[in-house]
């Protein structure tokens, strides 16, 4: 790519975000489709209006900026970032440990942590679990998708502040995080985690040192994301598995509530995925793909969507029993469609191997 002079969009302050024209899809080359003009950030209220464009080609229909932040400037969106804020801590109460011993159970039963030992009843909690599927998808969410390796090196792209490295350290991982965030990273270190400051490559981690690399939420934030995925593929030991997880621009939410969808997210997300877009993107950097898939584990998107169309603030804490009924009972909905409609849900999961 010939390198393009970086612009100021015009009525922007002094603080506003520098940017570079991108017209044509980053994997086909395809002219994009203009999708949506002049949207702002009301998530984060970075400064600035942008534009989204589509592939046209049905193989791919990627979802991306133009024009795209430069890369010196992005930190201008993080500023008040949602990784900047304490982590919220769950209340401890009767219903909070009946969760977490069903989640132990269906962990110990479907990906062999063996934590605290197995007892009797795990059996009867990873099937409460399977009665639930949105909750059940949470939990194949919390360790990854991963089975257990004691012992095992992961490291996760994009850790924020350290929560789910946390969670699987305890789980036995040995664990290392990469974000570019230093608020986040001074959280995570906080935690007594391992985790670097700065891009994948400035890291320059050692051939073949981990057995898994996650990143959940965090593809679509990166600017050259087949070369951050050649990378991972270089450290990766044989055998090793590669976790995305990113939202579907293919997804119901987005059909439904196109412009106000919040897995949009301007001008964070970068290029926005579909399943066939990120299969490619995986093949591309030398993975042999083992699953692709959308799923419904991020339930919330639809209900911030929602919000987000009504002109509400999505940040403010949890919504009122009611609407998260409502939101949950959709889910399921949602889920069923994915057995027709297999691009339905509002994550895409791709898991490949080296």
């Amino acid at each position: 790519m010939s390198a393009t002079r970086a612009t100021l969009r015009t009525g922007d302050g002094a603080s506003a975000i520098r940017t570079r024209p991108c017209p044509s899809c980053y994997l086909c080359e395809s002219p994009g489709e203009l999708l949506y003009e002049n949207l702002a950030d009301r998530l984060f209220g970075s400064p600035g209006k942008w534009n989204l464009r589509r592939c046209p080609n049905s193989n791919c229909g990627m979802v991306w900026l133009d024009p795209i932040p430069i890369e010196e400037d992005i930190g201008e969106a993080y500023r008040a970032y949602y990784t900047h804020q304490p982590d919220a801590i769950p209340a401890k109460n009767l219903a909070r440990r009946f969760y977490s011993r069903i989640r132990m159970g269906y962990l110990r039963t479907k990906y062999d942590y063996r934590q605290g030992g197995r007892t009797r009843w795990d059996h009867l909690f990873a099937l409460l679990a399977y009665l639930n599927p949105i909750r059940r998808a949470s939990f194949d969410f919390s360790v990854f998708y991963l089975r257990s390796k004691v012992h095992g090196r992961l490291l996760e792209l994009g850790c924020g502040s350290g929560l789910m490295l946390e969670s699987m350290q305890g789980l036995g991982w040995r664990v290392d995080g990469v974000d570019f965030d230093s608020v986040a990273v001074t959280q995570a270190r906080d935690k007594g985690l391992t985790v670097h400051l700065g891009s994948l490559a400035e890291q320059l981690f050692p051939n073949e040192t981990f057995d898994a690399i996650t990143a959940s939420h965090a593809i679509e934030h990166v600017g050259d994301p087949l070369g951050v995925l050649r990378e991972c593929r270089r450290m990766l030991k044989p055998g090793g598995l590669l976790v995305l997880i990113t939202p579907n621009a293919a997804s119901w939410g987005h059909r439904i509530y196109k412009a106000d969808w919040r897995g949009l997210e301007p001008p964070r997300h970068i290029r926005i995925f579909t399943p066939s877009s990120l299969a490619t993107l995986c093949r591309r950097a030398g993975f042999n793909l083992v699953l692709s898939r959308s799923t419904v584990r991020s339930s919330g998107i639809l209900l911030a969507s929602r919000r987000l169309k009504r002109g509400e603030k999505i940040l403010a804490g949890r919504p009122h029993w009611p609407l998260s009924l409502w939101d949950e009972m959709r889910t399921l909905v949602q889920w069923a469609g994915t057995f027709v409609d297999p691009e339905a849900g509002e994550e895409i999961l791709s898991i490949s191997a080296k």
